[in-house]
């Protein structure tokens, strides 16, 4: 039987897209409290920028990082496999198994 697998470059994709996010959002901080610019548009950038990041994340998410199995189940998104980051579906209980981790679960 050969074990669907998801693709790690999605998990790293999400992670990315989580600090360009939060990079996104700390831009009015930065620009108003440390380099005191006064100009609105900073604060626009940053708060449509950190909206963006997170709207791609959750689609980036919730397209491919979907139970292969039922397609009910989210895994968390890790950069790097390990035996710590072992997930299971919490809808079918099948494992979560990336295309880097399919030695370990070969029968």
């Amino acid at each position: 039987m050969v074990m669907k697998t998801l693709k790690r470059k999605w998990a790293r994709a999400v992670t990315i897209l989580m600090v360009i996010s939060i990079a996104f959002a700390a831009l009015p901080v930065l620009m108003y409290d440390v380099l005191d610019t006064g100009s609105p548009v900073w604060g626009i950038l940053g708060v449509t920028g950190a909206t963006v990041g997170l709207i791609a994340m959750l689609v980036v998410r919730c397209v491919f990082l979907k139970c292969p199995c039922c397609g009910k189940g989210l895994a968390r998104p890790y950069w790097k496999a390990s035996e710590i980051h072992e997930q299971f579906c919490v809808k079918c209980g099948k494992p979560f198994v990336f295309d880097d981790e399919e030695d370990a679960y070969k029968e």
